[in-house]
């Protein structure tokens, strides 16, 4: 399954997909995000979790700069960058909520393909 953005990737998270492809600069986000250690990447997980809450509440009608605006000054912004947070928080919102994302870490892993493509597997 070919996904194109944030949106698609945390739909798919949800319906528990297998095979999914990304490519470009999606790719290289979800990649970066692999890439931390747990331990970050659960401290993260809670800076994150505000801002995917808040979204889901009241959504921000200023798009991908309002949710700049919510991460922009947080530890998470400072250990993954502004714009991976801004990735993550996005595909959260899509996907469901945290869940989405504590799955994505947990229950799914990545395959490094040529031409900045990734593809996103479950775990057997």
């Amino acid at each position: 399954m070919y996904v194109r953005n944030e949106e698609e990737f945390g739909e798919a998270i949800r319906e528990g997909k297998d095979g999914i492809e990304l490519e470009g600069d999606l790719a290289s986000k979800v990649k970066k995000m692999y890439r931390i250690n747990l331990t970050l990447w659960s401290f993260c997980l809670v800076c994150l979790a505000v801002a995917i809450i808040a979204l889901m509440q009241v959504p921000i009608t200023g798009g991908t700069s309002g949710i700049v605006s919510l991460i922009a000054g947080t530890p998470a912004a400072a250990i993954l960058g502004t714009e991976v947070a801004v990735t993550v928080v996005m595909i959260g919102v899509a996907g469901g909520g945290v869940g989405a994302l504590i799955k994505l870490r947990r229950a799914y892993w990545i395959e490094t393909r040529g031409n900045g493509r990734i593809i996103v597997y479950l775990k057997r």
